[in-house]
Order: structure tokens, then C-alpha cells, then sequence
């Protein structure tokens, strides 16, 4: 198991470096870019200095959902968010990438392409699970959905397993009438938590 502590950062920043488009500066896909060493706390996302990317706890520790959000909408936003995550984890980079956003401010798919693949040549398994998704934030192009995350990761050379737990808002603005995924944010647990 001495490799695979290593293995979960870089797995770790390519899942968010897939995760990050929207970034207003250069995105170098470099994985010591805002990372912890892996079993570290770590907050990974790009423009989160104005705070318009978050969510709000209630008192029992609950995640609160933004108020007024047509059920029609949160319907869509929830299936796009369960594409993108069934693409990602089935291998389907085709798939995925067409729940991305592009253009200014959103994905490069061609940068995004090579990442997936650079991933798959180095880990037999990358799997998100998500849980508690609720959209925290709406606005009628822009929606943020809140989730917990639970991401498993096998090493293609030596098979070993980590899961890693944290939290993710995903970003998703809608081009040509779909919520597609423009940006994500995503916070490590702390080991034992």
C-alpha cells in the first residue's frame, strides 16, 4: 500500500482537474495547483474568491435547498448530474463530455478528453458515489447542486483500493436549453471523518 497513498492526489486532481473548467486564468492541469497531499484537508476550485460558489448548513447539519426552484428544473438538473456521473464512472468519454459545458468560461474538450484517458491508462477503477444531492443555489441559466462524494480509486500496477469521502457543488449552466456541467468544487473529508 506504500504507492497507493500517492496514487489518490494525482487521481484525486485529474477527478477535479476534469471538474474545473471556467477558469478565467491559464489551467495548466498541473496537479500541485491548490491540492493537499492525499488524507489531507483540501478545497479544490477555481473563482471561489467573490463566494458566489457555496452552500448553507442548517443548525442539525443539514444542507439547506434554494428556495423557489420549478420542480421541472430540479428534475433536469438531478438527470444531468446522473449522467455526468454514470459517463464518468462507466468510461463513456464520449457520454461525458457532452454533459459538458464549452466555450468561454466553461471545458475544453479536447483538454478534457486527454485527461480521461491519461486517467484510465493509470487506474483499473475511478468511481464517484454521490449522495445527498440537493440544488443549493438557482438562477433560471445557472444552478449549483450540492452532493456528498464518496470516490474510490484501484491502481491499474499494484490493484490497491482507496476511498476518499468530501463534499462537491457542481455548477451547471444551461447551453441550448440543457443543464450542462460548467465548473466543480470539491473539499476533501479529513482521514477518520
Amino acid at each position: 500500500m506504500t504507492n497507493l497513498k500517492w496514487l489518490l492526489a494525482p487521481a484525486a486532481a485529474v477527478l477535479i482537474l476534469t471538474g474545473c473548467g471556467g477558469d478565467e486564468g491559464e489551467n495548466t492541469n498541473s496537479a500541485d495547483e491548490g491540492n493537499a497531499p492525499s488524507g489531507q484537508q483540501s478545497a479544490i476550485g477555481h473563482g471561489t474568491e467573490d463566494g458566489a460558489i457555496g452552500f448553507e448548513m442548517a443548525n442539525d447539519g443539514s444542507i439547506e435547498e434554494a428556495a423557489g426552484v420549478p420542480e421541472d428544473e430540479k428534475a433536469a438538473i438531478l438527470e444531468s448530474f446522473d449522467r455526468y456521473i454514470e459517463t464518468f464512472n462507466t468510461g463513456d468519454i464520449d457520454g461525458y463530455l457532452a454533459i459538458l459545458a464549452t466555450g468561454e468560461g466553461a471545458y475544453d474538450p479536447k483538454q478534457e478528453r486527454v485527461a480521461l484517458e491519461q486517467m484510465a491508462g493509470q487506474f483499473d477503477k475511478v468511481e464517484r458515489n454521490p449522495s445527498d444531492m440537493t440544488v443549493v443555489s438557482y438562477e433560471e441559466d445557472e444552478a449549483q447542486l450540492f452532493a456528498n462524494m464518496e470516490t474510490t480509486i484501484v491502481g491499474k500496477e499494484t490493484g490497491d483500493e482507496v476511498t476518499e469521502k468530501g463534499r462537491q457543488v457542481t455548477v451547471f449552466t444551461k447551453q441550448d436549453g440543457e443543464w450542462k456541467v460548467k465548473e466543480v468544487y470539491y473539499v476533501g473529508n479529513m482521514p477518520g471523518s
